[in-house]
């Protein structure tokens, strides 16, 4: 965790209100889409849930093994 609970709330709040806003939006949904990923990933990343690269680091892993 990044920071302590009763942040967590009122950015857990706050995701979920701009991810309305994306929603509302006239924004192409491709785009849409990587605004909500994104802010997602970040906010999970404050919650300690998400590393950068992690799903990369994975795939390699998996195939190094493959190829053992």
């Amino acid at each position: 965790m990044k920071t302590d609970p009763i942040h967590l709330i009122e950015i857990d709040r706050l995701l979920e209100e701009y991810l309305n806003e994306i929603e509302n939006s006239d924004l192409k949904p491709l785009s849409a889409q990587v605004y909500k990923v994104q802010s997602k990933n970040f906010v999970r990343w404050i919650h300690g849930e998400f590393s950068p690269g992690e799903v990369k680091k994975k795939v390699l892993n998996d195939r190094a093994k493959a190829n053992s």
